[in-house]
């Protein structure tokens, strides 16, 4: 299970130490997981994490979608990972409880990648 506090600690000081570290994170390619994760975002900008108390699976949500497959518990832990590397790239800001936001540059590049 992905520790929700964190990731609200990641995506605030990524934002608060700025520009060396996010730069740095922003040059590298995106993978496809977090391409799907901006794109699914592009619309309304919001994340939201779920978990199930049977499984102890932490997974993400975009919209309706949820990143998650309960077959193969691999799937959400990829996709965690790659929210994780939107956070440090300065990408997705934390908003309260489980909801997580897209800052005004991950609207951007959520959008130049939705419009292919």
């Amino acid at each position: 299970m992905i520790d929700i506090e964190f990731l609200i600690a990641l995506c605030k000081v990524a934002l608060a130490d700025g520009s060396k570290m996010v730069e740095a994170f922003r040059k590298r390619k995106l993978i496809r997981e977090e391409k799907e994760l901006l794109i699914a975002a592009s619309e309304k900008g919001e994340f939201r994490f779920l978990s199930a108390d049977q499984t102890s699976e932490t997974w993400v949500r975009v919209g309706a979608k949820d990143f998650c497959d309960n077959k193969d518990p691999s799937y959400a832990a990829i996709y965690l990972d790659a929210f994780r590397s939107l956070c440090e790239r300065g990408y997705i800001a934390y908003e309260s409880g489980i909801l997580f936001k897209l800052t005004g540059s991950g609207f951007k590049r959520a959008r130049e990648l939705a419009k292919g």
